[in-house]
């Protein structure tokens, strides 16, 4: 299929921004890229992320993420402001006039074997002022990203039974369920979750992340969290947004399951009971690796639920960018 119709939904895209407000073009837009994606990227398709390198479906889109670090570097913010860049599949750069958080940031998908550009990891860990870690798979945890940032004396968060592997370094914080940490003007809480998929949170460790900023702002990093388990806030805290993982959290919510006792907004109504956010990113959506396996890319589950959920909701294509305070 010709890499054109990608570039030009990618080009629509950037006509029509981010917003939680409805928008029909940027509706079709995602639909288009998901319906593209599907039919060209899989083992023997035209663009096949494996059998060519370098690749044109990551061509089009990594001067995408170039110019978001760019930006997320180069934006001026308010002591009022928070923004958000939208990295590769659930990573997305959180900025403050004063902070760079990165959660479940990696440089770009390796496991492809395409080469990386020149300096890109160590660009991003001197972008970022902290990296947060939600689990180890390798969508959401890149080593060398880690070991930038250590070395470069930036702190790094993650699950305590990953961090094992790194030592002792005073950069390097274990977090386990409850725990919690003030640096840089943020107070930040970690909660062991399950993760999706998984009957039981020691099946696979994974933290997901209460982060208030100055000026009160707090948000929830779920990572691949089963949201219909385990998942809590601050008692009495006022969450202004919620960051939500792809598809369904377990079978009871898979359409043609057996297990299924229930619908995606079955579940994701699950989510917004407990944390009661003012506002909603959906994420994972798209995951190259995930799209080759054969999973749909799951665009139009997020678009659907935009349209009927009882909260401002958006979701983001990799390199774009969102004012999220004040919210307009």
């Amino acid at each position: 299929m010709n890499i054109e119709k990608l570039k030009h939904s990618l080009a629509a895209l950037d006509s029509n921004p981010p917003s939680f407000a409805a928008n029909p073009k940027r509706h079709k837009m995602f639909l288009d890229i998901g319906q593209f994606l599907e039919a060209s990227v899989r083992a023997g398709q035209a663009l096949d992320l494996r059998a060519q390198n370098p690749n044109p479906v990551w061509q089009a889109i990594e001067p995408r993420l170039a110019r978001a670090l760019e930006s997320a570097d180069e934006t001026d913010l308010a002591r009022n402001e928070v923004a958000a860049w939208q990295m590769y599949n659930d990573g997305v750069i959180v900025r403050t006039d004063e902070i760079a958080i990165g959660l479940d940031v990696i440089p770009m998908p390796r496991f492809f074997g395409w080469p990386e550009p020149p300096k890109l990891t160590e660009r991003i860990a001197e972008l970022l002022d902290l990296l947060v870690i939600t689990h180890a798979h390798e969508d959401h945890y890149d080593r060398a990203l880690v070991r930038a940032c250590l070395r470069m004396g930036k702190p790094v968060l993650m699950p305590e039974p990953m961090a094992g592997e790194w030592g002792q370094d005073a950069n390097l914080h274990p977090v386990s369920h409850g725990w919690e940490l003030e640096i840089d003007d943020l107070h930040i809480t970690g909660r062991a979750g399950c993760h999706v998929w998984r009957d039981t949170p020691e099946e696979l460790p994974l933290v997901y992340y209460e982060i208030r900023c100055q000026e009160g702002y707090t948000f929830v990093f779920g990572g691949d969290v089963d949201y219909t388990k385990t998942f809590e806030k601050t008692r009495g805290r006022a969450i202004d947004l919620l960051f939500l993982p792809w598809r369904n959290p377990n079978a009871a919510y898979e359409e043609g399951r057996p297990e299924q006792t229930g619908t995606t907004f079955d579940a994701v109504r699950i989510a917004l009971d407990k944390i009661e956010p003012a506002a909603l990113l959906y994420e994972h959506c798209a995951e190259l690796n995930h799209v080759y396996d054969g999973f749909p890319a799951s665009f139009d589950m997020a678009l659907d639920l935009k349209q009927r959920i009882p909260v401002p909701s958006e979701l983001m294509f990799w390199g774009e960018q969102i004012a999220l305070a004040p919210r307009t």
